[in-house]
């Protein structure tokens, strides 16, 4: 297999080649830029895919740089031809106002005066009504707020009247003068409250001294519960020993206690009978 070095034509593919990833290199670094190149497989293939794909990129790049050139000079030449036409109607203006008389110099001080006062956009007709019309609906808004200003003064007038009139009546009805002794009454119930509060932080300090060393026992509630527990005992122990004693008389063994159940059985059957026989010939008779 011949060596590069010693084909001339192989030698030129080589450096073409080594230029083309140059190129790719170049353009990928600028992609990913600042994170490194992921490591890729480097073949023929792979560098005519990305020859095409890096082509295709940097004419979209200068596709982008010459639109943005053209806005640019697309935005100069407006403002340029914005500032021509500022221009031509300032000297226009100019041109017309050297060319009014007193007059009319006076009708154009007084609309450009108008506008400014009313605020309007311009000095046409449609925004001088408009701004008028503004300007009586804020008039309007204002009598409103200044005839409310207004009530809520006449009120307050009154008011101030009649405080007027009770703090004339505090200084001159005798009722309300104070009495010759209040600052020896003040001053004994100051004591008082002194003496009051002293007494009372006193009971207070007793009585967490006594809370803190009495000692632990059942609450009266306990108590009460204890005790309602006992009588429900000894209720029960009554009707148990009532109960006890109805056997009482009964045999000790289990078999002379059936036959004395049955005895008693037969007895009270017989008691029974009687009863109702009595019953029936007190009914007949």
């Amino acid at each position: 297999m011949d060596s590069p070095l010693l084909s001339p034509a192989k030698a030129r593919q080589a450096a073409i080649q080594a230029k083309d990833w140059a190129y790719v290199n170049a353009w990928l670094n600028r992609q990913y830029s600042p994170n490194p190149v992921p490591p890729f497989e480097r073949n023929e293939n792979t560098l005519r895919t990305l020859l095409a794909l890096a082509a295709a990129n940097d004419a979209a790049d200068d596709e982008a740089t010459l639109l943005h050139q053209a806005r640019e000079q697309t935005v100069e030449s407006f403002k340029a031809r914005e500032h021509q036409l500022v221009k031509q109607k300032e000297e226009i203006l100019d041109t017309v106002e050297l060319c009014l008389d007193d007059n009319a110099q006076r009708s154009l001080d007084d609309i450009a005066e108008t506008a400014v006062n009313l605020n309007a956009l311009g000095t046409e007709t449609t925004d001088l009504s408009q701004s008028v019309i503004e300007l009586t609906k804020e008039e309007f808004a204002t009598r409103e707020q200044l005839s409310r200003v207004e009530t809520l003064r006449n009120h307050l007038e009154r008011e101030l009247e009649m405080l007027r009139e009770q703090l004339d009546d505090l200084h001159s009805n005798p009722a309300y003068e104070a009495a010759a002794d209040l600052p020896a009454l003040t001053a004994e119930w100051t004591r008082s409250t002194k003496l009051l509060v002293a007494k009372v932080n006193e009971y207070q300090d007793k009585y967490t001294s006594l809370e803190r060393n009495r000692q632990k026992g059942p609450t009266l509630q306990e108590i009460v519960a204890e005790e309602e527990h006992c009588t429900r005992l000894i209720d029960a122990t009554r009707r148990l020993e009532s109960q006890v004693r109805m056997f009482h008389d009964l045999p000790k063994d289990i078999r002379g206690a059936r036959a004395k159940y049955k005895e008693l059985e037969l007895e009270l059957g017989n008691l029974t009978q009687e009863r109702d026989s009595m019953f029936e010939n007190l009914v007949d008779g």
